[in-house]
């Protein structure tokens, strides 16, 4: 049996230390990695389905066994636009087009010279899709949960288990040019009636479970969390996978803040309960 990972850099990496080693060696099942740093949920949706499709894939050679799908949404303003360098250069492109100062804490990529005025002098087209698409993005990774959903209904063979990176508002709203007017039904929306025997969604947002490291930069692995946030999350996850309930004491309930735009604050996020 094999556990697949899709994800940003919350689920990147693969090395020592990091949560997809501690989850091998908790579930003693080998834990694959399709992860990349600074991209949406789309892109991670979009390597999971070629999968699916693939019949040579690792996902569809051994259908005897249980195998186990784990997606972390990331950021639903993360677009593939077409003029990136990079995949991972998709957070941050709709702030090019919004009418505030760009602040320091931008990486590199957009204060730097040459990329900054590259990717700046798609700012109409940025502020175009913005306009048109709108509210839409405030839904998107609502859309995406049911859309697994569907998809565990689909592939029985397989354990889902999804996680957002991120608040599912995540600073949407504060975005000018998409004219989002209320988030009223979003925060209404209830999904513990999706919970089945294969698919399984966490509530808390991965960055409100280990929120915005104050020590020392060191202690930070890639993925954003400690070595001791890493263990802890692992055995989240496994409590999961063994349908027990899991231990949310670690949990900081402050969220790893967007860089992009003001802190938006919140209520922290209800309590984890396992299916029944």
């Amino acid at each position: 049996m094999t556990i697949h990972v899709y994800s940003d850099s919350f689920g990147e990496n693969y090395e020592s230390g990091t949560w997809p080693h501690e989850l091998e060696k908790v579930q003693n099942q080998e834990v694959i990695c399709n992860g990349q740093g600074g991209t949406g949920p789309n892109w991670s949706l979009r390597k999971l389905i070629a999968h699916l499709e693939d019949p040579s894939s690792r996902l569809t050679c051994a259908p005897e066994y249980q195998d186990t799908i784990i997606v972390l949404l990331s950021d639903q303003k993360r677009m593939e636009f077409p003029w990136l360098e990079n995949d991972g250069h998709a957070d941050g492109q709709f702030l090019l087009a919004e009418h505030i100062p760009l602040p320091s804490t931008l990486p590199s990529r957009y204060t730097n010279p040459t990329r900054g005025r590259q990717y700046k002098t798609y700012k109409s087209e940025i502020k175009t899709v913005a306009n048109t698409l709108g509210p839409m993005y405030l839904y998107e990774n609502v859309k995406n949960i049911t859309f697994l959903h569907l998809l565990s209904k689909q592939f029985k063979k397989y354990n889902f288990l999804v996680f957002t990176c991120f608040s599912l508002d995540h600073f949407t709203s504060k975005y000018k040019n998409f004219n989002i007017k209320s988030t009223k039904l979003l925060h209404e929306l209830d999904f513990e009636y999706l919970n089945s025997l294969n698919f399984y969604y966490v509530s808390t947002p991965i960055s409100y479970m280990v929120g915005k490291y104050k020590g020392s930069e060191n202690d930070i692995l890639d993925n954003h969390m400690t070595v001791e946030q890493n263990e802890k999350f692992a055995l989240f996850c496994n409590a999961i996978l063994n349908k027990k309930a899991p231990d949310t004491s670690w949990f900081v309930y402050t969220a790893y803040d967007d860089p992009f735009a003001e802190h938006q604050g919140s209520e922290p996020p209800p309590p984890i309960f396992i299916y029944d």
